[in-house]
């Protein structure tokens, strides 16, 4: 038996661990804003008012994504919300046939994302919308 030198074997451990978390995607540290400013801000601009560099070259002008909730009597509709980024659900109206189903992108998307994740990254974007919300 060879001698252990604990302390050692520690870091050895500990390190790998720490190497293995670093390859790791995580996305969960995307904010909804660098979302938002990666996937939305293109067609609904970078107010969210629809008016985003593309929005002109569409056959359907995106929606004023500040006005939701004033839209809806004065409630935010996270999950109306969350269902039209994901895009999959085929009874949601998603904007036609102009906007991305975000939900199959981000699954396919390089990194190979699961389900758990493409719900994170639909959730941070959900929750960044609620707070552009005209008062």
């Amino acid at each position: 038996m060879f001698p252990v030198n604990r302390p050692a074997l520690l870091v050895v451990v500990g390190s790998a661990g720490l190497a293995a978390a670093a390859l790791a995607p995580v996305i969960s540290s995307e904010s909804g804003s660098t979302l938002y400013r990666s996937y939305c801000a293109s067609c609904h601009g970078t107010s969210a008012k629809g008016d985003g560099p593309l929005a002109a070259n569409l056959r359907t002008a995106p929606s004023d994504l500040t006005r939701l909730a004033k839209r809806n009597h004065g409630k935010f509709d996270a999950e109306k919300v969350r269902r039209a980024i994901d895009g999959r659900d085929a009874r949601e109206i998603h904007g036609g046939t102009d906007m991305p189903v975000w939900g199959d992108a981000f699954k396919r998307a390089g990194e190979g994302y699961d389900e758990a994740k493409v719900k994170e990254r639909i959730n941070a974007l959900v929750d960044h919308i609620a707070t552009l919300q005209e008062r």
